[in-house]
């Protein structure tokens, strides 16, 4: 499989709209990691790689990556 499926993949689970329909990249909160998520609070996106982007270029600026 390669990463346009897998990407793909996670954009059609998310086009069900079984929960909200958005994500959102984000670190987890409890400081264990990150977490790429159904979400329907603020910075929830409709696209997975709209919301790994995000996250990506949000990373870099805070000097991280």
């Amino acid at each position: 499989m390669t990463d346009t499926e897998r990407l793909d993949f996670l954009q059609k689970l998310t086009d069900r709209n079984n929960y909200t329909g958005t994500v959102i990249l984000r670190e987890a909160t409890t400081g264990r990691g990150w977490r790429l998520h159904e979400h329907s609070g603020d910075g929830a996106v409709l696209s997975v790689r709209k919301a790994i982007d995000i996250f990506a270029a949000n990373y870099a600026v805070q000097g991280s990556a």
